[in-house]
This record gives structure tokens, sequence and C-alpha cells, in this order.
């Protein structure tokens, strides 16, 4: 698998420093949160984010399609600190065997490029590694071509996206993520 592409891999063979983002054994974490679903443009997908008994994020709802809509998310403030010298992103996840996207963006404002990756779940627990080089910039789905480099010294939010044409419940747990230098 290219360099470029998420990879699955044992934490065993991840011997990089790294930096934790997000761990969910404190309840508190789920306060930073927040959703942003289509409804902000007439669909009727609903989202919640929540921290299980067993110490996980849990980000969950409903997809609909109904009024064009189609997509549900997860966001957080970051510290750009916490990415810096950040070459990746480590997941340890556990989806539902939809496609889920890592989201990262350098300014808090809705109207701001987002850098996605994508990956694929399994409904196994996994550990991911998103390279930094891979995340594509994007604004409401489409790619834009002149934007930034993404600076990892400089990310400023931090969330999860589910966009399908699947609609249904969903469920991505999260037991940790951690940028790795």
């Amino acid at each position: 698998m290219p360099s470029s592409e998420p990879s699955s891999e044992s934490s065993e063979t991840t011997t990089s420093e790294t930096t934790t983002i997000a761990d969910f054994d404190d309840p508190a974490e789920a306060n930073g949160w927040r959703n942003v679903d289509d409804t902000v443009m007439g669909g009727v997908s609903q989202s919640a984010f929540s921290i299980t008994e067993d110490g996980y994020g849990l980000f969950s709802g409903t997809l609909s399609l109904e009024n064009n809509g189609g997509f549900t998310s997860v966001r957080r403030v970051a510290s750009g600190e916490e990415f810096t010298g950040a070459q990746a992103m480590l997941l340890r996840v556990k989806g539902d065997g939809r496609p889920y996207q890592l989201r990262l963006k350098m300014e808090t404002s809705d109207r701001a490029v987002s850098y996605k990756s994508e990956f694929e779940t399994t409904g196994e627990w996994q550990i991911l590694r998103l390279p930094i080089e891979s995340f594509e910039a994007v604004f409401r789905g489409r790619a834009v071509e002149d934007a930034p480099t993404l600076d990892p010294s400089e990310v400023k939010e931090i969330g999860f996206l589910l966009a399908s044409k699947d609609s249904g419940d969903f469920q991505l747990e999260i037991d940790w993520i951690q940028a790795e230098q």
C-alpha cells in the first residue's frame, strides 16, 4: 500500500513518538465535541457524541438522504501545538463497515477549508495510520485545488464526518487519537 494511503497496523509496530490528541477515559472529553449535521442545509440527519461506559468516544446517529441530506459530523477545537511536527494521525477505532473521514482544519470558521482523510471501517477494532500528506483540501464536499498545504502546527479543529448515499443508523467508536511525529 502506498505511504500516502491510510493503513492498518498493530500497536506493536508503531515506534515513533506520539502525542495524544484525544483519549476518552475522561467523561468530560465529550463536552468539547459538537455535532454539525446536514440540518444546516435542510437535511434531517441526526448525530450525537458521548463517552461509553467502557471509556470510548461514540459518534452515532442516523444518516438520512431526505431533503438532499447525506452527511453528519462531530468536531472539537484543537491546539496546533498538539499537532506540531506530525507526520501522520493515528486512530484506534471500531466502525460499522462504513467509510468515515478524519478532518482537520486550520481555521475554526464554518467557511474554512477542511483537510480530509477517508478510512474504511470493518466492524472490528483497528489502528489506522493516516499520513498528513494523504489529507485532501475540501470545502462542502468539493476538492479545493489552490488551498494551502496542511500545516499540522496550525490545526485548530479536528473531527469525524460521515458522507454517504446509504441512509440508516451509524456508529463509530473511538478509543484514542494521536499525532505521530
